[in-house]
């Protein structure tokens, strides 16, 4: 695919035909990263130039970071000339030749010459080590013998649990030397680490002619900075030992500042070329890492662990795919979308958010959904509501999490079919247990009696919307929860229809129909719906101070069958009238200073994060608005605004991997246009739901997958897989004079296709 130019005229990236992301200048405006993990709970972030932090997180959320500063880095050092570089430039920032970095779906290589010497480095994370393996080639181009030195070196923090003042991490890890690993260990003796495996190491397949293990020693101490309570870290722009031409001083390291530094010594022949294969991980024991360096350092075991771990990746991402005649949206939603939404999940232990996330993950990985959506009901209270995050631990009261409860729940019915699903027992968080549906009804109950003055479900802390506080209301109404419950009875209703329970559809159906006409008495403005509502001043009106109308309110209207017909003009004037070069902004005019009706997201500057910015996430939700009222010319138009590498906000601008969604993109004119953070945003879970089930209409339903399109009108094909209760739908759009929807070459007369469940293929063709 094009590349694009960076600001120096070079190549910045091109898109391989496998979808890899092929870098081709360090230099990118910010790191750009490739994220590579495994279901044991090991991840390993990579950059463009290799480095990045290390975790592992267990079954239970305690967290252990590998190593500080992300520190993960291989020096080279000529031995003749004292010439001394990295394979990816940084950090110490001599200029290499032939650069390239390929961000795949799962491993990333770094490649580079200089003086002769052309060096790559793999690294891919293997489905049963709690850690990742590299392998290093050194090849020499000259015409003559060259001697030199690979240093590659790490870090090692092992902490991210909470423990009590003064048992910090450092105080508790020694590291040393060990002839069996062929490396360094790292022990931790922390008593009160939450489990045993906080313990790092480097190992290597190659002899080690010295090493240190103390930082220190290979960095030196004008290559240290000291923090608060005398915990010290590493400067790695001019190691001592390196730069000086001196060997590793085979430091073994306690207090301060461990690391893992193995110095290679390797002469090299005209053309010879020398493989070096090395594994950093955790462990509970040395005995444990010693194992693990034995296997993976091996050249066999460690080619057929890639050859398992590529496998896992291609089975997890198979059940979903499309082909559109835009090459570009092809590669985002085929490779990397779907490996952006299953890693949103990785680390991340949130209510809310996994909710959102499942939800996305049904079209692909319904049993991993399957398996988030009943993890985060084991974190809803008895009386409905549910904490923000299980770790850290935060049971701030958010007033959205019953929403998304009930919302995520009938989707995962609808996905599987399964309604034996609801009477699972299912754990409360203060104690107890009960059926998924009680856990569901639960919710219901909590979003009727949290409802305020006006009838509307009140905000607490805050909403979808954590920088939107009110602390001086505690009566304060959020319109768009409110619409949001809309939608959930709705779903609700049509679930209990299904399932024959018609006392409890009459129950939700009143209790919509109440909501909506109290939405529509209380918060319509004259021209769009506001945001809350308080006794001092509404939120999102005309006559409000600072910011006057926000997106959600009015997208939030149609999604849950709020906004009635006589005001949709309006509506909809009023968001199209928010639009910028790259999306749709939060709320609009940005506030210009704090006020406390509005709270945090007033007190950051104008156009930043929430005040003003285009939060793409918020952007998303107006994507399936658009489908929803089949406008799909403006609904594909704002999926391609927030995309990656948009054409009116570029990668080299915008500082965002050109391959995974952002969360916001600033409209404030010092930073305008630029993100903020990749990967771990909702961006795209609701991106990829408005490509596959609001662009193309594929709807999961109780009766089986529904096809409701809202197709562009410059397309005239499209084609998309989806796997279906176990049965593979491939699925055509074409453009004729007369539509409908043939299966396996028979018309059907309905939009539902059949509910096979056959392992089998079908074909349906979509005519429009």
């Amino acid at each position: 695919m094009a590349k694009e130019i960076g600001p120096l005229g070079k190549a910045l990236y091109e898109f391989a035909e496998d979808g890899a992301c092929v870098i081709h200048d360090p230099e990118t405006p910010r790191h750009w990263y490739n994220y590579l993990w495994n279901d044991l709970g090991y991840c390993a972030q990579v950059s463009q130039t290799g480095h990045g932090r290390n975790t592992y997180l267990n079954e239970k959320a305690d967290m252990c970071m590998l190593n500080r500063d992300a520190a993960r880095y291989v020096y080279l050092r000529d031995e003749e000339s004292g010439s001394c570089w990295n394979i990816g430039q940084a950090p110490l920032c001599e200029s290499v030749e032939d650069y390239r970095c390929t961000h795949a779906i799962s491993q990333t290589t770094l490649k580079s010459s200089k003086d002769g010497i052309r060096a790559e480095w793999r690294i891919f994370v293997p489905a049963d080590l709690t850690g990742e393996c590299w392998t290093l080639w050194l090849e020499n181009r000259s015409d003559s013998p060259r001697m030199f030195s690979v240093f590659p070196t790490v870090s090692f923090s092992l902490d991210g649990f909470s423990h009590p003042r003064y048992y910090e991490m450092y105080r508790s890890v020694e590291t040393g030397f060990d002839e069996s690993l062929n490396g360094i260990y790292c022990r931790s003796a922390h008593p009160f680490a939450p489990h045993k495996r906080y313990n790092g190491y480097l190992a290597s397949s190659e002899p080690v002619f010295a090493y240190d293990g103390d930082l220190t020693a290979f960095c030196g101490t004008l290559s240290t900075r000291t923090e608060t309570d005398a915990a010290s870290t590493a400067l790695y722009q001019r190691p001592k030992r390196l730069l000086s031409g001196e060997n590793c001083a085979d430091s073994d390291g306690a207090l301060f500042i461990p690391g893992a530094v193995l110095q290679h010594k390797l002469t090299l022949l005209p053309g010879e070329r020398k493989e070096i294969r090395l594994v950093f991980g955790v462990a509970e024991s040395l005995a444990e890492a010693r194992q693990n360096a034995a296997h993976y350092t091996d050249e066999s075991a460690q080619t057929d662990a890639l050859r398992r771990a590529e496998a896992r990746y291609r089975e997890k991402y198979a059940g979903l795919s499309v082909h559109t005649p835009d090459a570009k949206l092809n590669t985002i939603m085929n490779a990397w979308v779907k490996k952006q939404v299953d890693f949103c999940i990785v680390g991340k232990k949130g209510v809310r958010d996994n909710l959102q996330i499942a939800v996305a993950l049904l079209n692909y990985r319904p049993e991993k959904a399957k398996a988030e959506i009943l993890e985060c009901l084991r974190h809803q209270f008895k009386d409905g509501h549910a904490v923000l995050t299980w770790y850290p631990y935060d049971d701030t009261r958010y007033s959205d999490q019953p929403f998304w409860i009930i919302w995520a729940v009938c989707q995962l019915i609808k996905e599987t079919g399964d309604r034996t699903i609801l009477d699972l027992p299912i754990q409360w968080q203060d104690g107890g247990e009960a059926t998924v549906l009680e856990h569901v009804k639960a919710a219901v109950m909590r979003l009727l009696d949290d409802r305020g003055r006006n009838g509307l479900v009140r905000i607490f802390f805050a909403d979808w919307n954590d920088a939107l506080n009110l602390p001086s209301e505690e009566e304060a109404e959020s319109v768009m929860l409110s619409e949001q419950f809309c939608l959930a009875l709705r779903e609700l209703e049509q679930l209990m229809c299904w399932l024959g329970d018609e006392d409890y559809a009459a129950f939700c159906r009143r209790a919509y129909e109440d909501m909506k006409a109290v939405i529509n008495r209380s918060a319509w403005d004259g021209g769009w719906y506001c945001r809350a509502l308080a006794e001092t001043e509404n939120i999102g009106s005309k006559d409000s101070s600072g910011s006057k109308i926000y997106l959600n309110a009015q997208t939030w209207a149609v999604l849950g069958d709020v906004v009635e017909s006589d005001k949709l003009s309006a509506l909809l004037k009023a968001v199209d009238g928010m639009e910028r070069d790259f999306g749709f902004p939060l709320n609009d005019p940005p506030y210009q200073g704090y006020d406390p009706m509005a709270g945090r997201m007033s007190g950051m500057l104008p156009g930043l994060f929430e005040n003003g910015g285009v939060y793409c996430h918020a952007s998303a939700f107006k994507l399936l608005m658009d489908c929803k009222l089949g406008r799909g010319d403006d609904a594909l138009r704002t999926l391609k605004k927030i995309m990656p590498d948009s054409e009116k906000n570029p990668s080299s601008h915008s500082g965002a991997e050109p391959y995974v969604f952002t969360n916001c993109y600033s409209t404030h004119p010092k930073y305008y246009g630029r993100s903020y953070q990749s990967w771990t945003t909702g961006t795209s879970a609701w991106s990829l739901r408005g490509l596959y089930e609001g662009i193309l209409g594929v709807k999961r339903d109780y009766e089986g997958l529904r096809i409701e399109p809202a197709f562009p009108a410059d397309w005239e094909c499209a084609r998309l897989t989806r796997r279906f209760r176990g049965a593979d739908y491939a699925i055509t759009y074409r453009r004729t004079r007369k539509p409908g929807i043939t299966v396996d070459g028979e018309a059907i007369q309905s939009n539902y296709l059949p509910d096979f469940r056959d392992g089998k293929k079908h074909l349906v063709e979509v005519t429009l």
